[in-house]
Order: structure tokens, then sequence, then C-alpha cells
């Protein structure tokens, strides 16, 4: 009888398992309370270690919301990537990215409130959140896809009809995933793309993030 082995699972060093832990103790908290409102002692007791740990991890409060600003963005973001690592083509990445973003959010309301909250106070989380679409958007300008005057204008625009598809999804005024489309639609043609490539790009990341 052959017997087959499990492949043996890595741990991370305790250092690094502790820092995540307290990172996503207070990523849970960010889910039920503003950011800037959550205390030290808060984490503390929700990660299960003394306050002195976290303080052995981050100097300052600030320090701890930043870093877990940067977890939550990274691994979003590097989810996102991988998932996108078979599209080429720009516009169609960032539809996909779009719709995401917005599936995420209705699979994952802890998720998305933490995004919302902690966006609101880290900026270096809207850094990294901007980078990835940004190179898609630079793609599209330069290729003639996007007709856009301003590619500044053009990515707030991208990056903040997402958000407030986020809030839309949180707060129930977009109960329907069918107004995710809609959004992406709208947002492509603000782009310059016509209104029937703009339906077919953003039906095909749906069907593709809802399959």
């Amino acid at each position: 009888m052959m017997v087959t082995l499990k492949p043996k699972k890595i741990l991370l060093p305790k250092k690094e398992r502790t820092r995540a832990q307290i990172m996503n103790a207070a990523l849970r908290l960010f889910a039920v309370k503003e950011a800037g409102e959550t205390s030290i002692a808060e984490v503390a007791v929700e990660a299960e270690v003394a306050n002195g740990t976290i303080y052995n991890y981050f100097k300052t409060k600030d320090e701890l919301l930043d870093a877990s600003a940067l977890f939550l963005a990274e691994k979003m973001a590097a989810e996102a990537e991988l998932l996108m690592s078979e599209i080429q083509n720009e516009v169609e990445r960032l539809a996909f990215g779009g719709i995401l973003f917005l599936q995420r959010a209705r699979k994952d309301s802890d998720w998305a409130w933490a995004l919302i909250r902690v966006a609101a106070v880290a900026p270096r989380m809207s850094e990294i959140l901007r980078a990835y679409p940004l190179r898609d958007m630079k793609k599209a300008i330069s290729s003639g896809k996007f007709t856009i005057d301003s590619e500044e204008s053009a990515l707030g625009l991208y990056v903040g009809a997402i958000h407030y598809g986020i809030r839309n999804i949180l707060e129930g005024r977009a109960n329907h995933k069918s107004q995710d489309l809609d959004m992406i639609v709208l947002v492509l043609k603000a782009f310059g793309i016509s209104h029937a490539s703009a339906k077919n790009i953003a039906q095909r990341a749906y069907d593709k993030a809802w399959k």
C-alpha cells in the first residue's frame, strides 16, 4: 500500500506570526469601528497579547495603522494581480480589477469596512491601491484606447467610483450585482470607450469574476 505524505506546513518565525496576529486583530476592529478611534488596548485584547507586546512591534498607534493599511492593501493587490495574470489588455484589466473589488465587498463586508475606514486615515494605502490601476491607465492612454486629457483626473474617477461603489454596497444602496456592471460601463465610457465596447468589456469582466 502506497503512503502519501502531506507536505509539511511551513510556519513563519514567531516574531512575524505575532506581528501578523496583531495587524489582523487591528483590521477586525477597523471593520466595526473607525480606525482613528481604535485604541492600542482594544487591539491587544482582540489579538490576545499584552499591551507591551504591541509596542515591541509598533512604537505608536499611527505606526500600527500604517502597517495594517499596507498589509491589507498589498494582500488585496497581490490577489488581484494573480487573478488578472492572464489578462493582457489594459482596459480589460481595469474593468476586471474594478469588478473584483466590488465583488469582494459583496462577499465580505468586514473586509470592505476595514478597507474604507483604514483608507480614510492611511495615505499609504491609497498610494498602493492607486499604483496598480495607474500602470494600466498609462498603457491605455499611450495606446490610444482611452481619450483622456488628465491622467490624474482619470485615475481619481476610477478609484473614486470603486470607493463609492463599495460604500453603496455596504450602506444598502446597491443590492444587485448588476449595479457593479453598470458602474464599470459608465467609467469606461467616461474614458472614451464606446457604449457597446464598454458593455462587452465590463460583461466579460463580470462573468470572469462571478463564474
